[in-house]
């Protein structure tokens, strides 16, 4: 090996080892604590209307998502590989929220899609920021993202701050990249 030939070896395999960013790579076998996922995700503090305690959550494929927690119920709305970050959250009252970040997939499209999909499960209103906000009985769920995470915040109708949860949600995963 010529002497060039060792320095792009080895500047390839250090730029491959900042691209990978150490994160996991999702396995779809259940949840995990990985502190990636934690980066990406909100933290009970950072949501208002509190007080708020994390309560289940994990990072799997889109295709092995609880079913509980697939938006409108419609799992068509992303790529069965696409990777998700999830947590659940409880009030003190009772209510509980839980927040998506979907990855590996066209945000834009997916945010088109969770939209048309929705449609039919529900009363489905584009927002300024944008969102794509869903009234299905007594559930809200609202879609925002960022260039690389599709966001969907879902809880009951009654709780007025699922929106201002969604756009914290939103920069919490913008500034995670």
């Amino acid at each position: 090996m010529t002497r060039w030939t060792l320095i792009v070896a080895v500047a390839l395999t250090g730029l491959s080892a900042c691209a990978a960013g150490g994160e996991p790579v999702p396995t779809g076998e259940g949840p995990t604590t990985a502190e990636p996922a934690a980066r990406v995700l909100l933290d009970a503090s950072q949501l208002p209307g509190g007080p708020w305690t994390a309560g289940r959550s994990g990072d799997v494929r889109w295709a092995d998502l609880d079913e509980a927690l697939v938006p409108c119920g419609k799992r068509i709305i992303a790529p069965g590989d696409a990777r998700v970050r999830f947590r659940v959250f409880a009030s003190a009252g009772g209510a509980t929220v839980s927040e998506l970040v979907i990855s590996g997939t066209d945000t834009f499209q997916t945010f088109k899609r969770f939209y048309a999909e929705c449609s039919s499960a529900g009363k489905v209103e584009g927002r300024p920021g944008p969102a794509n906000v869903v009234l299905r009985g007594d559930t809200t769920e609202i879609a925002v993202f960022t260039d690389d995470h599709l966001v969907v915040v879902s809880g009951p109708t009654a709780r007025d701050d699922l929106r201002a949860i969604a756009d914290t949600a939103r920069e919490q995963a913008a500034r995670a990249g």
